[in-house]
């Protein structure tokens, strides 16, 4: 299915950012983590090889190939014959982790507010304001 392995590198590129502080691998590692703890990546799903998404991404294949190996060693990927693919059924990580995978979100997030003209007080009227429709509607996912 190389449309659905294309899609998740166009989805990865949006967030990238090459002046970060933050490492382009950590980056990918992040953006990853998250598509798959939300679903949009499913268990079994194939990602890119190293090389392809290095190409679609626009930078080294090192870079890739750490954040496919870190994301090994957390379990969030397997690679096997055929090439690498999602692994992890529910994030199985520590409470520290959680917390720090947490805060890469919210200054992700902010950032990209900020960019679009929006004041931290304006993202977290959204937030609360989003939080009281999705309780209005009876879903468990705003606790």
């Amino acid at each position: 299915m190389p449309d659905e392995r294309a899609g998740i590198a166009q989805r990865l590129a949006v967030y990238l950012d090459p002046g970060s502080d933050e490492p382009l691998f950590r980056q990918i590692v992040d953006r990853i983590w998250l598509e798959v703890v939300t679903g949009t990546l499913e268990t079994g799903e194939r990602l890119p090889t190293v090389r392809q998404l290095a190409i679609d991404l626009s930078v080294h294949p090192n870079a890739v190939q750490r954040a496919y190996k870190e994301l090994e060693l957390l379990g969030v990927l397997v690679t096997r014959p055929g090439g690498t693919f999602v692994a992890l059924t529910s994030p199985d990580t520590s409470a520290i982790e959680r917390r720090a995978q947490l805060d890469r979100l919210c200054t992700d997030m902010l950032a990209q507010g900020r960019a679009f003209g929006f004041t931290i007080d304006d993202i977290i009227d959204a937030l609360a304001e989003s939080r009281a429709a999705r309780r209005e509607g009876g879903t468990r996912e705003a606790e």
